[in-house]
């Protein structure tokens, strides 16, 4: 299934591609967080981004490639100051 996810982001089809991430939010795939904020910034569900950070409790910092796909949906909603602090922090 993370396969199929993943050939579905590629191809643009981003809904898709997030109901089959959530599906496996259950299993214990260490890129899996960071593929659901990507998957949501590109299907225009940026607002969605720290519901999810929140219920899998995990912090937006926790990984660069997280950092980034968070900053992403941040600059998507126009919260440029925010996304660039992101993206600084994920530097260190």
């Amino acid at each position: 299934m993370l396969l199929e996810s993943q050939i579905l982001y590629r191809l643009g089809k981003m809904d898709t591609s997030l109901d089959i991430y959530q599906k496996l939010q259950k299993s214990k795939i260490d890129s899996l967080e960071i593929n659901s904020v990507a998957s949501l910034a590109m299907a225009g569900r940026s607002s969605e981004v720290q519901g999810l950070l929140d219920s899998l409790r995990i912090k937006a910092t926790s990984s660069f490639e997280l950092a980034y796909n968070t900053a992403c949906s941040l600059i998507e909603r126009g919260k440029y100051i925010d996304a660039e602090q992101l993206l600084l922090s994920g530097r260190r």
